[in-house]
């Protein structure tokens, strides 16, 4: 039981294959695969970037429409005070 455990368990030195025109067809494919990945991630990156710049741009407008709504409504509780 423990010599087919310690068989299982060992690790042995694999020879290396050969290279065949279907390995080098292979990493050719893989190759142009990254590439194109890389591209797309790269083009998302850049749209993720822009999103954020929006969003920083929404949040200061937000703010900027608060403000002046606020003021406005002291403007009118003023004038209703006033009456």
């Amino acid at each position: 039981m423990f010599k087919k455990l310690k068989e299982f368990c060992s690790f042995k030195k694999e020879k290396t294959m050969a290279t065949t025109t279907t390995d080098n067809r292979t990493t050719k494919q893989l190759k142009k695969t990254i590439t194109q990945q890389s591209t797309e991630i790269q083009k998302l990156r850049t749209r993720v970037s822009e999103l954020v710049d929006d969003m920083h741009a929404l949040k200061g407008d937000i703010s900027m429409f608060k403000t002046a709504v606020s003021n406005d409504m002291k403007g009118i509780v003023e004038a209703i005070k006033n009456k």
